[in-house]
């Protein structure tokens, strides 16, 4: 058997690929499984995006691409937040493969091992290993369902010390569809400012709020990005998640030390794949108001139903990206029909696939066993089959 380090023994594998490929398997088998467990948008990317990729094909783009990217990808996304009032040059971004990686690649560059990283929880599956793939240590801050999942400042700054190196922010977030408090986030980077932490802002939702907008953190105070790192891709807001292109912006002796990183790991992105991403940060923006009301129009679906559904609860509709992370602790203590008692979000959802046929994500993988993700990044017809299959499922627990 192969000895594998003691490293990656430790991290555990992402729970929304494992409900997916769990949901896959019954699927093959037969079963009717309406998916919600994937935070991927349904629609398809700009006709623009779709025709810059072809052309860069026919026209041989098809070499090794720059480390830090392509430099005109790298001075749009610049011009992009300069839009919104930062003082901010082409030098200060770096293209990754995906926002993924740009978080990876900041825990790498910014922790010695016991070094620690705040991190608001709920959280995104992946944030805690990446900081312990670091040898770093995740400092949790819980967010309460029934406060809409905003965090507690004053919490905030009390989970911080001299071995803080950044903390991690997400808004719109995920799993929760949270916009953070323009507020509240001011008073968490006046925290990390008086201990000399960096702040990294995760802001791939950004675009996709329903009512007020969502803040983009450094406007608050750090307009140079003198002590902020944006990390953004073109996955969810132009629909371009298997694409892979993300960047970061920050600190130009950061965003310097990220790219080496990057050379010795993935070198550039695929040309290709960047001048997709080109296209669409330049082009025409017009396509994303419908899409953001027909999501508008799936969440009030699905949050109309599951109050139909005992047991599963929401205390605060959320206001972005295009997530629902209801309460299910009403369930536990039911026993379903295969015998199990459900004492967990994870069992929770193991009865919903396998008595519902719908696919959710447990919230432990978020920091929070009373939930489970819905995505209603999907059609209404699937959400009210969802419906429909949770209602049943939750009918035939005892």
């Amino acid at each position: 058997m192969t000895r594998l380090s003691s490293r990656i023994r430790s991290v555990p594998p992402s729970p929304t690929f494992a409900i997916k490929a769990k949901a896959q398997a019954l699927a093959a088998r037969g079963r009717d499984i309406v998916d919600l467990s994937t935070g991927e948008p349904d629609f398809l990317p700009p006709a623009g995006v779709r025709e810059a990729a072809v052309a860069a094909v026919m026209a041989n783009e098809n070499r090794y691409a720059p480390v830090a990217g392509i430099p005109a990808l790298r001075e749009a996304v610049a011009a992009r937040y300069r839009e919104l009032g930062l003082n901010v040059g082409a030098d200060q971004v770096l293209v990754t493969h995906g926002g993924k990686q740009a978080l990876y690649t900041l825990s790498q560059a910014l922790l010695n091992p016991g070094d620690e990283a705040v991190v608001l929880t709920p959280a995104w599956v992946s944030y805690l290993p990446q900081i312990e793939l670091a040898g770093g240590v995740p400092v949790c801050v819980p967010c309460a369902p029934e406060d809409g999942f905003q965090p507690d400042p004053d919490r905030v700054a009390a989970a911080m010390s001299e071995k803080t190196r950044f903390v991690l922010l997400n808004s719109p977030a995920n799993p929760t569809g949270t916009v953070l408090d323009a507020g509240r986030l001011a008073a968490i980077d006046a925290a990390a400012a008086a201990v000399g932490a960096i702040v990294i802002s995760d802001e791939l939702y950004r675009a996709i709020t329903f009512s007020e907008p969502a803040t983009c953190h450094p406007t608050l105070a750090d307009k140079s990005l003198d002590r902020t790192v944006i990390v953004d891709a073109v996955s969810k807001t132009w629909a371009m998640t298997g694409w892979r292109v993300g960047f970061m912006l920050g600190p130009r002796d950061l965003v310097t030390a990220a790219a080496k990183l990057q050379g010795h790991s993935t070198s550039g992105v695929c040309r290709i794949n960047e001048a997709a991403a080109l296209a669409a940060i330049t082009g025409p923006q017009d396509f994303l108001e419908p899409v953001i009301e027909e999501l508008r129009e799936r969440r009030d679906l699905l949050v109309a139903g599951l109050k139909h559904i005992p047991g599963i609860h929401l205390d605060v509709v959320p206001n972005g990206a295009f997530y629902l992370f209801p309460r299910v602790d009403g369930l536990f203590g039911k026993t379903a029909p295969d015998g199990t008692t459900l004492r967990s979000g994870g069992d929770v959802a193991a009865a919903l696939l396998a008595h519902g046929g719908v696919a959710t994500v447990p919230g432990e993988g978020f920091g929070e066993p009373r939930c489970v993700r819905m995505s209603y990044a999907t059609t209404k017809e699937a959400i009210e089959a969802a419906l429909v299959g949770m209602s049943a499922a939750v009918a035939a627990l005892s």
